[in-house]
């Protein structure tokens, strides 16, 4: 049996695997959260879907000159909110895993108005929670018009990239060539750019964390 999914799922193939039935999972969550691979099927086709958004939000926050908080998925994994601020350009990124301050985030702002920017854009996990509290907070403090967008399961649908589509072929064809060799409870996953298989209790009993350079790089890029 080949299973699909996350962490749930995997844990699933590995009670099946227990119980006598081979099985090879193969990562797909947009979280990104899942060890042993690099990214997971719909990673990709996701963070396209945000950035588009972003984008077209940001036309309108510019024309408007008002803020914009952007909540996107990530429960307990902040990556689609990261990579989707760095690469769509945002001021601001609040992500479960590193925590914030609202008054030092009012006053980066109110220093990027004063310099002369129209918009702000800021990108929230949905795992930090209260959205509308930090909307409101920013709203008093910068004086600007503050507006929420939840992309909610937007996130989740759409015509698959061509990575995605890509990676979902090469880790299909690994998991056919592991069966068949007989293994079982393992998943197959992209590390660098060889795809590996990794035994089962490996890959959950480990966490995946976010990279402290790609927040700092995400710091600078917004100054």
């Amino acid at each position: 049996m080949i299973t699909i999914g996350g962490d749930g799922t995997l844990r699933g193939a590995r009670d099946l695997s227990a119980l006598g039935l081979k099985t090879i999972g193969i990562p797909a969550t947009i979280d990104n959260d899942l060890s042993k691979t690099d990214m997971a099927i719909g990673v990709d086709t996701a963070l396209n879907t945000v950035i588009e958004a972003i984008d077209k939000i940001k036309d309108t926050a510019s024309s408007h000159q008002r803020a914009f908080v952007v909540e996107v998925m990530g429960r307990n994994s902040g990556y689609l909110a990261l990579m989707s601020g760095i690469a769509g350009g945002v001021e601001i990124i609040l992500i479960p895993e590193i925590s914030y301050n609202l008054s030092e985030i009012s006053i980066k702002l109110k220093e990027g108005y004063q310099r002369g920017k129209t918009h702000c854009i800021i990108v929230i996990a949905e795992g930090v929670g209260k959205t509308d509290e930090v909307s409101k907070y920013l709203e008093d403090k910068i004086g600007y018009e503050t507006r929420i967008t939840i992309l909610g399961y937007l996130q989740r649908g759409g015509s698959p990239s061509a990575f995605d589509r890509l990676l979902a072929s090469r880790l299909g064809a690994a998991a056919v060539e592991h069966l068949l060799k007989g293994e079982t409870s393992k998943m197959v996953g992209l590390i660098g750019n060889k795809v590996e298989a990794t035994d089962l209790d490996i890959v959950l009993s480990q966490q995946k964390t976010i990279k402290q350079n790609l927040y700092n790089l995400a710091l600078v890029l917004a100054k």
